[in-house]
């Protein structure tokens, strides 16, 4: 019998059951809320987290076998490169933090993937991407290390610009209700959602894109830059330097944007620009991610260059590589802590997502 693939959203990766031990260590460990920032934890919303993991874990544990589990949302990847992460050796005083200092450079792993839940889905069909990036050498302690690489900084981007959801007690509602085996489960959907965040999930789902490195990517979620007094909340994204639009193929296969990329990357590299917008001067605040940041009001600034390498990446050693890497925002240092509920749940879930992961496939 085939494998049935939940459709949790894309901030879950697989779980299985997390011993009681596992629970309390996430709830002991739940991050504090930055009041200067404007973060504030919901009354019910460590009880909701503990919850999600609970409900997600139990559905893993009957759907993967050990040595099989896969990533619960993006599962599916286009490939992950190899690339240089170079910071704007001209970056102005306000916005040298933590790793953003003038010309520094990191050797850089970014993955690409379909957000779909089904690995085997085909990439014309409509749905939201994702580039993840990991940045290596950066000293400083971080405030969620991986173990097997505890000088990484990572970075979790969307191919849109909003979330459709801002709390943990919806996103558990939420989760609770495409985990569950009822055929009417879509039916709920904006009931939980609501209206604004059914039309941010629709926008989300309903892309369509021709290349992975040529599509702009967004944090959605806020991160704070700096810290002390100069802290503030930033978002981040990343974009192709260059911006000519591509065209769909004629006939997309299944796998068409791993096919993109190895064509362009055997041609030589490409170039990506990261940036930095602030909500300084603005009324945006970090609990909302549900509501895009104009750009005319808070632009992005250009902070750094990502050159992706001329390289063959489709291969087996880097393929299985890329399969066992775990992504986490909150492997981060503390001047780029993420902020608000949805990066609150994450670290929470990430973490046992890690050692979850770890148990039922061995430590990547």
């Amino acid at each position: 019998m085939r494998k049935r693939h939940s459709v949790a959203p894309f901030l879950l990766a697989c779980l299985t059951l997390p011993a009681s031990a596992q629970l309390e260590d996430s709830r002991q460990n739940y991050p504090k809320a930055d009041a200067g920032l404007g973060e504030h934890i919901g009354e019910t919303e460590v009880d909701d987290v503990m919850a999600l993991i609970e409900t997600i874990s139990e559905k893993i544990r009957t759907q993967y076998t050990p040595g099989e589990a896969r990533r619960d949302a993006h599962p599916k990847a286009h490939g992950c490169v190899r690339a240089t992460f170079t910071v704007d050796p001209t970056l102005p005083e306000h916005l040298r933090a933590g790793l953003f200092q003038p010309g520094a450079k990191y050797e850089s792993v970014i993955r690409f993937s379909n957000g779909a839940p089904n690995p085997e889905a085909p990439d014309y069909k409509a749905d939201t991407r994702g580039m993840a990036i990991r940045l290596s050498g950066v000293p400083g302690a971080k405030l969620v290390p991986d173990p097997a690489a505890p000088d990484a900084q990572d970075f979790i981007l969307m191919s849109a610009p909003f979330f459709f959801m801002n709390d943990a007690h919806r996103y558990s509602e939420f989760v609770e209700v495409f985990n569950s085996d009822s055929k009417y489960a879509w039916l709920q959907l904006p009931f939980i959602l609501g209206w604004r965040g059914t039309v941010n999930a629709y926008h989300m789902l309903s892309q369509t894109i021709a290349h992975p490195i040529y599509t702009p990517y967004f944090s959605i979620t806020p991160y704070q830059f700096g810290e002390g007094d100069a802290r503030q909340a930033v978002k981040y994204s990343a974009r192709p330097c260059d911006q000519t639009p591509r065209a769909m193929p004629a006939n997309p296969g299944p796998n068409f944007l791993r096919e993109a990329m190895k064509d362009s990357l055997s041609k030589g590299s490409v170039c990506m620009a990261f940036m930095v917008q602030s909500s300084q001067g603005t009324d945006y605040t970090v609990e909302d991610v549900m509501t895009e940041w104009d750009e005319t009001v808070a632009p992005f600034v250009h902070v750094a260059e990502i050159d992706i390498h001329q390289q063959d990446f489709d291969t087996g050693p880097q393929n299985a590589a890329c399969e066992s890497m775990g992504f986490n925002p909150w492997h981060a240092l503390p001047a780029h802590k993420p902020l608000g509920a949805i990066n609150r749940l994450r670290r929470a879930v990430y973490q046992a997502i890690d050692k979850l992961r770890n148990e039922m496939n061995g430590p990547h």
